[in-house]
């Protein structure tokens, strides 16, 4: 794999490292919260749906600074506002892990969101610019290692008698060091500068535009639905142990880092437009078998969703410069994610809205809804590739 514009190997490697780190951060934070609200929600008494609205609360933020990356990316670099960005998220999570009233928790998830989206912002854009289709997979992997990692933090933390609050000071703590590590690196965020032709060799059309935002709103909202609300259902709804259904949980974030090390791999041996159909049709699979749920064993299915997940949100990524064009990628990825984050606040929340409705029962055939929802889009962008999309830079 191979990193491209930065002239020193060292330096090289270096950002690749830290830019590894820094996603599997982001994937502790979002992988903590599905398993941390059954007893967070007790501790503070708030309904099953308000999940939905936490969310919403850190997806004001995200939008906020993802809508804005390209304006504080032209003021202080790439290098200075993921540092910003981290060290916001570091105040979001200690805040998270002290708050004494709800009040303190959703204000801190706005921070956690602000925080968020300049990282993920600064590190997808210097990512579909700079780095092969198969870094950007290793780095979303990455983002899976956090996340497997985050309900395992959260589960551990609980059965030892911690309660929630010790994961997310453990997390504080550590996003501490990732945060003073980026920003004493900032100096050393370079890219290539924009091709002022390249957007013009790339047809930029507004139905190609809208198409992919939506790709981005409802693949990740499927994504984190299934991740938020699969510990609920198979815990509150199927009467599986917290110490099983937390695994389980796991599992599907497991699933979705096993699946971005295979593509990291052997990516550069398939197209694009392949790697996403066989994913979103293994994602279909996986999350129909856990509605399904014969025999009561759906929840083996939850790895095989994760898998399906994989490789989608780093795919869509690594296209942008060749359907959008990379004159205009960096603020394109800012939008691209800001779609994201409003399918993470609207689907869950809507999902949360419908169980607290008509009983968890729902939340399996909800789930199957949102990802044929986004086979249905994949099919319509595969049937109208972009120019260029074959041309994508595969790896070296």
């Amino acid at each position: 794999m191979s990193l491209i514009g930065d002239p020193s190997p060292k330096a090289r490697r270096g950002i690749l490292m830290l830019a590894l780190a820094t996603f599997v951060m982001l994937g502790l934070a979002d992988g903590s919260l599905g398993v941390a609200w059954p007893s967070l929600r007790g501790e503070f008494d708030r309904g099953i749906s308000e999940l939905g609205a936490l969310l919403a609360f850190g997806s004001v933020g995200y939008l906020t600074a993802s809508t804005a990356y390209g304006r504080v990316h032209s003021r202080l670099g790439t290098g200075a506002a993921i540092g910003m960005g981290c060290f916001l998220m570091t105040f979001g999570l200690l805040g998270v892990g002290l708050a004494p009233v709800w009040l303190v928790v959703a204000l801190s998830t706005l921070f956690l969101g602000l925080g968020g989206g300049l990282v993920d912002s600064g590190m997808n854009a210097h990512a579909a610019l700079e780095f092969d289709v198969r870094s950007i997979n290793l780095l979303h992997a990455s983002y899976g290692v956090g996340a497997t990692l985050g309900p395992v933090l959260i589960t551990i933390s609980l059965t030892a008698g911690a309660a929630w609050r010790g994961g997310y000071l453990f997390l504080a703590m550590s996003q501490v060091g990732i945060a003073l590590a980026v920003w004493n690196s900032r100096s050393r965020w370079t890219s290539r500068p924009d091709d002022p032709d390249e957007g013009q060799q790339v047809a930029v059309r507004r139905r190609r535009i809208l198409l992919m935002l939506s790709l981005f709103f409802v693949y990740t909202g499927a994504e984190v639905a299934v991740g938020q609300w699969a510990y609920t259902l198979l815990s509150e709804g199927r009467g599986m142990s917290t110490a099983v259904a937390g695994t389980w949980v796991a599992a599907y974030w497991g699933g979705l880092t096993a699946g971005r090390l295979l593509v990291s791999i052997f990516g550069g041996r398939v197209t694009p437009s392949r790697t996403l159909n066989g994913s979103v049709v293994m994602a279909l699979l996986g999350v129909g078998f856990l509605w399904w749920n014969p025999a009561g064993v759906g929840f083996a299915a939850l790895p095989i969703a994760g898998i399906g997940f994989a490789a989608i949100f780093p795919t869509l990524i690594s296209l942008t410069p060749a359907r959008i064009g990379r004159d205009r990628s960096t603020r394109m990825v800012g939008y691209q994610l800001a779609a994201a984050n409003l399918g993470v606040a609207s689907i869950p929340w809507a999902l949360g809205l419908l169980a607290q409705a008509y009983g968890l029962a729902v939340l399996g055939p909800g789930l199957l809804g949102a990802t044929m929802a986004l086979a249905i889009l994949n099919f319509w962008a595969d049937r109208s590739p972009a120019e260029g999309v074959h041309r994508n830079k595969q790896g070296s």
